[in-house]
């Protein structure tokens, strides 16, 4: 039996299966409530969840991606600690991260992103999208049963980045082996063991592809290319390195690296999650199932629902920058915040009965999975149709989708295993059974 009231969901493996209950019992203390460890304030009502991703003055999210491991580099003194956290951002990990960034810094390079998303581009991007996953379905479609995570939704949105990217073939067979099984902020991890991340093998070969093509569109090249009758590469790997900031200057290519390695953690990890999640409620719904496959226009209901009732992202972190009080409770400058989409979108005072699952509920898509305000997540229409093509070309191969028993036991005693991470609500796999079809 875990003890809620003194577990610490930064370590406490035996939170992880179902963060549900746990967020439950912080909210029946009041939406803002210390945690008994490490000096961290927990939000998780849904208005002052809001209401702390939409302050950027009293609220930084330099630890957005560690939370409070391992801590501040220096002494908080006094009631406002802007500029020493602003003047020790180099020595907090992972601070250099669109996610982490704020101001100027962090507009210029959601520019860069922007243009990545655009409407026109997602639009052309979809047959590449429907390709990929009847490609990877293909592989076990006559089976009768597949490990959704390892099989399909890890490689799927892999391989999806890398379309997006360009990313040549030799690439995209090395990116997806060096992401498979990749955990993010893993719960008892040093903070050294926390900053070997894979991502940074995959930016290397990035910052290959980015530096070339910068070198070979540089106008003395370019002038050479052209009397010998060679044609630069255009893709988009080409336009990111020749991308400029809205005021014209030219990023780094260690900025531009990281933005396109940042694309395949944050892309990665949560389409992932999400398609598990997703499934996880298909095979033990038949009616969702037959509804969804008959009829598809119904999946953006299904999608907006699942974002809120178990997506992918569990918390992030925050740091009080400023003294303030939030719920009424005062929260000190150098408290770390623990903001739990997951546990916002399950309020009771934002949406009835939080914890079914209802494809028709009213105000779905209300719901924080993407986040609000400056850093409400760039890549959300992607993964909206990375999940919802990946959804449809799922149904039309597979028909009475279950769940495997011999690996997640009988009704009424089901057991699922989750990566032991405190940022993502993540499978570690799904075993699923079906009828094939076609």
């Amino acid at each position: 039996m875990i003890d809620y009231a003194t577990a610490d969901f930064y370590s406490d493996r035996d939170l992880v299966e179902d963060p549900h209950s746990y967020f439950d019992f912080l909210r029946s203390q009041g939406p803002v409530t210390r945690l008994p460890q490490r000096n961290v304030v927990a939000v998780t009502g849904y208005d002052e969840t809001v209401q702390v991703m939409l302050d950027t003055e009293h609220f930084s999210s330099i630890n957005a991606v560690t939370g409070p491991i391992p801590g501040l580099p220096f002494e908080v003194k006094g009631d406002d600690i802007t500029e020493e956290l602003e003047a020790a951002r180099a020595k907090i990990a992972f601070a250099d991260q669109v996610v982490t960034e704020s101001g100027a810094r962090h507009l210029n390079l959601r520019s860069i992103l922007s243009t990545l998303f655009t409407p026109t581009r997602l639009k052309a991007l979809e047959p590449s999208l429907k390709a990929t996953a009847d490609s990877l379905i293909e592989e076990w479609a006559g089976d009768g049963h597949v490990e959704l995570v390892g099989q399909y939704a890890g490689p799927y949105a892999t391989l999806v980045i890398a379309d997006l990217l360009g990313v040549p073939e030799d690439g995209r067979r090395k990116f997806r082996d060096m992401l498979s099984g990749a955990v993010p902020a893993e719960m008892g991890a040093s903070p050294e063991e926390m900053m070997k991340n894979p991502l940074v093998g995959v930016g290397k070969i990035l910052f290959g592809y980015i530096a070339r093509r910068r070198a070979r569109n540089h106008p003395v090249a370019r002038f050479v290319q052209k009397l010998v009758g060679i044609t630069p590469r255009q893709d988009i790997l080409t336009e990111l390195a020749l991308a400029r900031y809205p005021d014209g200057s030219i990023p780094s290519l260690v900025d531009l690296t990281g933005l396109a390695a940042f694309l395949f953690g944050a892309g990665q990890d949560t389409t992932n999650r999400l398609l598990a999640n997703s499934f996880r409620v298909i095979a033990t719904r038949p009616d969702i199932q037959d509804e969804l496959r008959g009829n598809p226009a119904r999946i953006g209901d299904f999608l907006e629902e699942i974002l809120r009732y178990d997506g992918s992202v569990k918390s992030g972190g925050r740091m009080c920058c400023k003294t303030t009080t939030l719920g009424g409770v005062e929260i000190k400058a150098g408290t770390t915040i623990l903001l739990s989409h997951m546990a916002a979108n399950r309020d009771p005072r934002r949406f009835d009965n939080p914890g079914s699952f209802d494809m028709d509920r009213p105000r779905a898509k209300e719901h924080l999975a993407f986040g609000r305000g400056a850093h409400t997540c760039i890549g959300a229409p992607l993964a909206r149709k990375e999940v919802s093509v990946s959804i449809e070309r799922l149904l039309a191969r597979m028909a009475n989708i279950r769940l495997s028993e011999a690996h997640h036991g009988p009704e009424g005693a089901r057991h699922f295993d989750y990566e032991p991470t405190y940022i993502l609500r993540a499978m570690k796999r799904l075993h699923l059974e079906f009828d094939p079809i076609g």
